[in-house]
């Protein structure tokens, strides 16, 4: 099956209208997530990676769970499902996303996942620039509408949570493997799969984008691009 990747950009009137009718403020996060594992009233989160130009996280969600109808109005967001089934939802469309499907959302989007499997959900969250607290909650299950991120009683130390450069490059969510990568070569790419996904952690305009590999084009990585690759093991 051909697995596919939607690209939302445009903000719509109705998520402007719903962002423009709530107060928030813009705060910054100061707490290091790293090896925390934050417990959600749908399942739970950790940070994988972040350096200074973007933070990826992995989210457990349980089967009919889902996450608030939520925006983010300083970062772009992109999502990959990395097992079983998911329904991302916008003000205005749903798209039902397979593994190694993804959707990849403007700032200001408002957009909300739920897991459709009976077994949960994995998604893979890229945001740019880092700021977890960057977060406006339109409408909730759970009762978190106009409430900020989780307090720090909903976290927990885990080792070995979060990927580093120096000893700590993948990991493996049951069929998916998720390799950080430092490209010296292009033909490094050629040992994975067309139908894997990629994502640019390095500077660059298209840090936190997620492609097909088969559709990435040389020009966007140069040599010494840092890059995270999401294949099927």
């Amino acid at each position: 099956m051909s697995k596919s990747i939607k690209y939302i950009t445009d903000i719509s009137t109705q998520d402007k209208n719903a962002l423009n009718n709530l107060n928030y403020q813009n705060l910054i996060c100061d707490i290091n997530f790293t090896d925390l594992l934050v417990k959600k009233p749908w399942g739970s989160e950790y940070l994988l990676f972040e350096n200074e130009f973007c933070a990826i996280w992995v989210l457990n969600i349980k089967y009919m769970e889902n996450t608030s109808m939520h925006c983010h109005p300083k970062k772009d967001t992109s999502l990959v499902c990395l097992d079983g089934d998911v329904s991302c939802n916008t003000l205005n469309e749903s798209h039902k996303l397979n593994t190694l499907d993804g959707v990849s959302l403007n700032k200001k989007i408002f957009h909300q996942t739920q897991s459709i499997s009976t077994e949960g959900s994995f998604i893979l969250e890229i945001e740019t620039p880092v700021n977890k607290f960057d977060l406006v909650r339109i409408n909730d299950t759970y009762g978190r509408q106009g409430k900020e991120y989780e307090s720090k009683e909903n976290y927990s130390n885990k080792a070995n949570l979060t990927l580093n450069l120096s000893n700590n490059t993948s990991t493996l969510i049951n069929n998916t493997q998720i390799d950080l990568l430092n490209i010296s070569n292009i033909n490094q790419l050629n040992l994975y799969n067309n139908n894997s996904v990629i994502t640019i952690l390095s500077d660059s305009l298209y840090c936190g984008k997620i492609f097909k590999l088969k559709d990435i084009v040389e020009n966007y990585i140069s040599l010494n691009t840092l890059v995270l690759i999401i294949s099927n093991h």
